[in-house]
């Protein structure tokens, strides 16, 4: 099958690569939004919080972990992190019916630990800098419905002193282009800046920012409705606990709370799931 598939490619190149090809209009419109601007630093007492997720498939169930973290510029935990290791078979429920989604499923345990450390930190104090698109979790992408799960997310936005901060991005609302804005924000422009303001129905404004010249992009999402003056002064924010334009703090909970396929086979061993049958046998794997 492979075979047809590198010759269905080769045969459409241009037609694909027709997306993401010079666009004048676009870097016009770039230009519009783009406020090319210096970022200084101004200094805020900043925690990132990250979750992650892992799974094995046997025969019958599932072995899963999931955990959060909340830490500081200095690698510090300023809340208990927050972690689950089980056996079981995760359901999940969509439109009021049983789903065997194991991702969606662990996924909104993520999210309720974000959430806990997220009103834990903000409750000490901190402004909360959280790994994710709060919008993305909000609306769905194919059919714009709010997912059970978002609840979490709906409430986060709730607390002023919380900051959403995105890597990527397949939003289109600025620019209308074929691929995500964040795409020709990157293409077309170097220098450090943001984009204008856009104030979301769901009380979200979101700018993307680029914290140092030639540094990458990164959407940000604010709850509250903030004007370009105060979007440059989050941006300042993030900028004084930035290394190489992205915040150290989301940078050291991601590094903290990965659980890896490693993590996971030393798992399955101290509990001894390496002599169970697993889902692959079938196929010789």
């Amino acid at each position: 099958m492979i075979t047809e598939v590198y010759m269905f490619i080769n045969e459409n190149r241009d037609m694909m690569l027709k997306k993401v090809k010079e666009d004048e209009e676009i870097a016009k419109k770039v230009k519009e939004m783009w406020n090319e601007s210096s970022i200084g630093s101004s200094r805020a007492n900043l925690v990132g919080i990250d979750s992650s997720w892992n799974s094995t498939r046997h025969h019958g169930f599932f072995f899963y972990i999931v955990d959060a973290v909340a830490v500081d510029s200095f690698g510090n935990n300023v809340v208990s992190p927050k972690y689950i290791v089980d056996i079981d078979t995760p359901i999940t429920f969509e439109d009021g019916v049983v789903a065997y989604n194991t991702q969606r499923y662990l996924q909104s345990i993520g999210m309720e630990f974000e959430h806990d450390l997220a009103v834990e930190a903000s409750e000490k104090g901190y402004t909360v800098l959280i790994d994710n698109s709060a919008l993305a979790l909000i609306y769905d992408r194919h059919d714009k419905k709010e997912k059970v799960f978002i609840e979490y997310a709906s409430d986060l936005i709730r607390i002023r002193n919380v900051i959403f901060i995105a890597k990527t991005s397949e939003t289109k609302n600025d620019l209308q282009g074929n691929v995500g804005d964040i795409y020709y924000y990157t293409k077309y422009t170097a220098r450090a800046g943001i984009s204008r303001v856009r104030y979301d129905q769901h009380g979200i404004s979101v700018f993307y920012a680029r914290l140092a010249d030639w540094a990458p992009v990164i959407k940000v999402e604010v709850p509250g409705q903030l004007n370009e003056s105060e979007a440059l002064k989050v941006a300042e924010m993030l900028n004084s606990v930035s290394i190489n334009g992205y915040p150290y703090p989301l940078f050291l909970a991601h590094k903290r709370c990965k659980v890896t396929e490693e993590d996971m086979k030393t798992a399955e061993a101290l509990l001894g799931l390496g002599i169970e049958p697993s889902h692959r046998e079938v196929i010789w794997e």
